[in-house]
Order: C-alpha cells, then sequence, then structure tokens
C-alpha cells in the first residue's frame, strides 16, 4: 500500500550517529525513489540503481539532459554549453587540455590545439588557421616535423617517406591537382632519401641522399651542383677548381688568374683579359687580340681581325692574314706568311714569302741545280707558278747557265691557257752581248742560241700572262748536243697585277 507524508515545510530524514545510513529499499533489496522537485543532498549519496532526472547541479554549474534520450549538456559557472554531448560525439567550447594522449582518426579544430604530450592520429586538418611550432627560449631542443616509415625493409624504390604537398582545388585550367610538393622518396635498399621539390608533378630540384649531389632540371645529378638547361648569375661566379664544358659564353669578361683551357670553343662577345696561359688548338677572333709585353704563344693557330702585340709574335706554323699583315718591328717565321697585304719594318724570312694579292711578289728559288739533257723543250728545275683564273701577271726569270761542250740551246715560256707575251734573253758566251727574242707561243720563240765553251753565262726571261682559267706556267729549255746545268740559286719571280 502506499504511504504519503505531506508538510508544509521542510522534510528532513536524518540519522542520529554519522557513522549510521538513511536506506531506502524493499524486501528484495531494491527501491525506487521518485522525486517531482529538486533533491538537496549536502552529503555523500551512494546509489548501487539509476537515476532519473534531468539536471544535476552545484551552483551555476550543472550537468542538464533537457529531453529523454536527448543531448548532456554541460553548464559551467553560468556559461552553457562548454560541453555538449551527442550521439555524434562531443563538442567543446573552450580549449582542450590534454596532458596524455589523444589517439583517434581526425582532429578538427577551427581554433588552436595544445597539448604537452603526443597528439597521434590519422589526419590533423587545419581549414583557415596556421599550424604554429614556437620556440621556448632557453629550450634545449628545436621543434621537428618527423615522417617515419614504419616498414624495417625498402620494398619499392621511390615511394614517398613523407611530403609536404600544396593542392589547388581549382575547377578551371588544368583543374584540382597538386600544385607544389616537397617530397622525401626512398633512393636504394639502405633507406637513404632523395629530396624533390617539385612544381606541377615535374621535379625541379633534386637533392641525392647518398650523394648530396643537387640537381637543378636533373633528377640524376652525377656532380655535386648540376643544371639541365641554362644559368644565369647576376653577380661574380667565383670557381676555385676547374671549369668543364663545352662553351664559355659571355657578354661581359672571363677573368682567370690561373691557367683558362677549353676542350672545345671559348666564345667572348667582350674582351677576355688572361694573366695565365691560353692552352688549346685555335684562337679566333673578329676583334683584336693584343699581346703583353711577354708576347703571345701558341702551338696552334691565331685568327683574328687585328692581332696586336707590344713585343714578338713569334709562330712555328704559318701566319696568314685575310686583311693585313703591318708591323713596326720585325716578322721572323721559319714557316709561311700568307698575306693580302704586308706593311713591315723588316721582314727576315727563312722559308718561302708568297701571296695571292694584287702586287705581292712571289719567289720562286731554284735550290738544286737543273741538268738540261732533252733535245725538245721540257721544264727546267721548279722554275713555274699557277696563274689564278681571271687574273694578270708580270714574271721573271733568272738563270746561269753552264754548257758542258759547244751546243745549241733554247729557251721558251709554256703556258696551257690564257694569253701569255715574253722575251727571251740569251748571251752565247760568258761575254757576249745579249740576244733578245719575242714570243706569244708556248714552248717556242722560233730562234736558238749557239753556245760555245764551258763557262757560265746568262738568260733572262720575262713576260705578262693573262688567264681567264686557271694556268700552269713553266720557264722551259732544250739543247742539241751537250748537257747545259743550270746552277742553284737560278730563280723565278712573280706578281699578280690585275
Amino acid at each position: 500500500m502506499a504511504i504519503y507524508k505531506r508538510v508544509a515545510g521542510n522534510l528532513i530524514i536524518e540519522s542520529i550517529g554519522a557513522a549510521n545510513t538513511v536506506t531506502f529499499q524493499n524486501t528484495t533489496g531494491v527501491a525506487n525513489v521518485i522525486i517531482t522537485g529538486d533533491l538537496s543532498v549536502s552529503g555523500n549519496a551512494s546509489l548501487t540503481g539509476n537515476i532519473s532526472g534531468d539536471k544535476l547541479f552545484n551552483g551555476t554549474t550543472s550537468i542538464e539532459i533537457q529531453t529523454a534520450s536527448g543531448n548532456a549538456n554541460i553548464t559551467v559557472g553560468g556559461v552553457s554549453n562548454v560541453a555538449v554531448f551527442t550521439q555524434t560525439g562531443l563538442n567543446l567550447t573552450g580549449a582542450y587540455s590534454v596532458t596524455g594522449n589523444i589517439i583517434g582518426g581526425n582532429v578538427l579544430t577551427a581554433g588552436l590545439v595544445s597539448a604537452t604530450g603526443n597528439v597521434t592520429g590519422g589526419n590533423v586538418n587545419v581549414t583557415t588557421g596556421n599550424i604554429v611550432l614556437s620556440y621556448t627560449s632557453g629550450a634545449t631542443t628545436a621543434q621537428v616535423i618527423r615522417f617515419t616509415d614504419a616498414n624495417t625493409a625498402v620494398t619499392t624504390l621511390g615511394a614517398n617517406i613523407g611530403s609536404v604537398e600544396w593542392v589547388t582545388a581549382d575547377a578551371t585550367g588544368l583543374g584540382a591537382r597538386t600544385t607544389a610538393a616537397l617530397r622525401a622518396v626512398y633512393s636504394d635498399a639502405n633507406g637513404n632519401a632523395n629530396i624533390l621539390l617539385q612544381t606541377n608533378a615535374t621535379t625541379r630540384i633534386a637533392v641525392l641522399g647518398a650523394t648530396g649531389n643537387v640537381g637543378i632540371a636533373n633528377v640524376a645529378p652525377l656532380h655535386t651542383f648540376a643544371v639541365t638547361g641554362n644559368s644565369y648569375i647576376s653577380g661574380t661566379e667565383e670557381v676555385i677548381g676547374n671549369i668543364t664544358g663545352g662553351n664559355i659564353i659571355t657578354g661581359g669578361r672571363v677573368t682567370a688568374t690561373g691557367n683558362l683551357v677549353s676542350g672545345a670553343n671559348l666564345v667572348a662577345s667582350g674582351y677576355a683579359t688572361i694573366t695565365g696561359n691560353i692552352t688549346g688548338g685555335n684562337i679566333i677572333s673578329v676583334g683584336v687580340i693584343s699581346g703583353s709585353a711577354s708576347g703571345i704563344s701558341a702551338t696552334g693557330n691565331i685568327r683574328g681581325g687585328n692581332i696586336n702585340s707590344d713585343s714578338f709574335i713569334s709562330a712555328t706554323g704559318n701566319v696568314y692574314a685575310g686583311g693585313g699583315l703591318e708591323t713596326q718591328g720585325n716578322v721572323s717565321a721559319t714557316g709561311s706568311v700568307l698575306a693580302a697585304t704586308a706593311i713591315l719594318g723588316n721582314a727576315n724570312v727563312t722559308g718561302n714569302m708568297f701571296g695571292t694579292g694584287i702586287g705581292v711578289e712571289n719567289v720562286v728559288w731554284q735550290s738544286v741545280a737543273a741538268n738540261i739533257s732533252s733535245a725538245s723543250m721540257a721544264n727546267v728545275g721548279s722554275l713555274g707558278f699557277f696563274a689564278l683564273a681571271g687574273s694578270s701577271y708580270k714574271f721573271e726569270a733568272y738563270m746561269p747557265v753552264v754548257p758542258s761542250a759547244g751546243t745549241t740551246t733554247a729557251f721558251s715560256t709554256y703556258f696551257d691557257a690564257g694569253t701569255c707575251s715574253y722575251t727571251v734573253e740569251s748571251q752565247t758566251t760568258a761575254v757576249a752581248g745579249f740576244a733578245m727574242a719575242t714570243s706569244t707561243t708556248s714552248a717556242s720563240t722560233g730562234t736558238t742560241q749557239v753556245m760555245t765553251g764551258t763557262t757560265a753565262r746568262t738568260v733572262r726571261i720575262t713576260g705578262i700572262i693573262y688567264s681567264a682559267g686557271n694556268a700552269n706556267v713553266a720557264v722551259q729549255a732544250q739543247t742539241s748536243a751537250a748537257n747545259v746545268v743550270v746552277p742553284s740559286g737560278s730563280y723565278l719571280t712573280y706578281t699578280r697585277i690585275g
């Protein structure tokens, strides 16, 4: 049966002893206590069953379940909904202060996440805020962002160990993609990693973990610093070692205090100022090549528009000037000096000096005696020259001749093309006057000389030749009875005159 106890004031149920308790129970040991209003307990309440109610509070702090099966709201110090437990999770209005570990799938916050311990999870997503690592003054260790691979063996070379990526959600153009990334990828089975700086899925800078080599536009640099393509340096580049390459191209100056060695070409559109040595095959310049007081020395070719030197220019090969060769001092050559125009103070030439320009006199020297024994016209030693097409030449041959006995001789000029007019002047004895014969026929003057005695006498041939095509020109002679010797020292000069 039900028993009701109604009072107009307060109803206090109190035990007499401090160690005594007030117990509500039925015969089975369990009783339901239903309180329609508020229940205020000043001591401790021990319950083995359930409490059915919508609010527990102490002052302005409370735990409320405002609707049946609804959310559980916690109000602290009069601030509502500091924590709200819902069917999907927990929502906190203030800061999280955790001294232990947070283990979960995602930590999503529009504010700060502060932890003195570890934060372990799948992803940490910061939508609009920042991730800031602050260094405490006096700390002995710096902050670290660490990517750890739990695999004990490398199974795939090139696989990512970790990366920092910048991703765009752009719906136009190339669409959503990773626009830039800083990646660490496995480079070998020992766990070494390469660092790759990428944009648009292309590696721009690579740092190899095994060697430390750095590549720009080069993912496999073989040298400490390797650039594929062109590099631009606005300041000064100082190189202590060697520069090895195909071409060094500069719009300014290349300055070297040591050796500048190029296996290919060294091309400069400005000046090249070198205080050391230049070692190479050719030095080719469209401007000026200037030497200091110590001179310019080359074992190969020096080619240029102008070669200016305050001292000697020494060449073991050929000196060729397509324009002019001008000097206020000496030109000394053991080889050939080839020039269209030569303006010289002194020329000391131990070889031949010749040229194809107008006014350049060429000398053909008969270095050994030539023996004339043919009864028909034959060349006299090496006394001859090659006339260029469309050019005119004047020539003169001087020959001492020594018959071995009395004989009848004839001298002429041979030419296989063009028009030639020449004159033969000859002595029959050493003291006889010169007999003169003029001809325009190749290898024939129509006259002979009856030579007596065995003393030397002289034969001179002068002439002019023009040919529309190339022509071979040579001095010829014949003898009827005895041999005739043309000694060494005979010569032929020829000069282009038009």
